[in-house]
């Protein structure tokens, strides 16, 4: 409805600009603008892949489900994150906001930083990201059937032990643990909780960035 709205208005002031135009003219250019306009904020909102099902070459087949669920969550065009240091206690550490092809990221304390997202994928030049996964229980959370995995995690030069947290009813990741190895570490402690909220209503733009975005929300 916005976008109609906002494309019928673009189209009206110009045949404001030339009352002589024919109306017949005048509706096929407001048809033609939806066509260009409808599909561009498309797009720009929603050009991440959902919905993948394939396991790519040298994926581990114990970890199917998680990682279906994985692609599902992680190149979704619209769902945060809020990232936890987790050694003795829990303090917020990192916030991540992704909407379409931007990632808007900020530290406990700092500023938003607008990020050019990149496809995340489930095997990469070092191999699969997770491997020798085990389901280890059920659990309802919050009033959501969940199976929780436990597996290894691999991403670059960092290892992980990692624990998934699957929504079983519409295959998405809804919170993971990762205990890293000793020695390299990509966060300030060895243990990092991540919580995902995946109610695209709920994930807003940042708000100096919103204005003249209203085509998003």
């Amino acid at each position: 409805m916005i976008v109609f709205f906002s494309a019928t208005v673009i189209v009206a002031f110009q045949y404001s600009r030339y009352p002589s135009l024919p109306f017949h003219r005048f509706i096929a250019v407001c048809c033609l603008a939806l066509l260009v306009v409808t599909p561009a904020l498309a797009v720009a909102e929603d050009r991440r892949s959902f919905g993948i099902n394939e396991p790519l070459p040298g994926e581990d087949p114990t970890c199917n489900e998680a990682n279906r669920a994985s692609e599902n969550t992680y190149n979704s065009s619209r769902y945060s994150t809020r990232l936890y240091l987790g050694d003795g206690q829990m303090s917020p550490f990192l916030e991540r906001r992704f909407i379409g092809a931007t990632l808007y990221q900020r530290e406990e304390g700092s500023v938003w930083l607008p990020l050019i997202r990149s496809l995340t994928t489930t095997v990469t030049e070092v191999g699969p990201v997770i491997t020798d996964c085990r389901l280890i229980s059920h659990e309802i959370y919050p009033g959501t059937n969940m199976k929780t995995f436990s597996a290894r995690w691999h991403r670059g030069r960092y290892h992980a032990s990692a624990k998934i947290w699957l929504s079983a009813t519409d295959r998405l990741v809804m919170k993971t643990e990762r205990l890293f190895d000793p020695g390299a570490k990509p966060f300030p402690t060895q243990t990092v909780i991540e919580f995902f909220d995946t109610n695209r209503e709920k994930v807003a733009l940042p708000d100096e960035f919103a204005v003249g975005e209203f085509s998003f929300q």
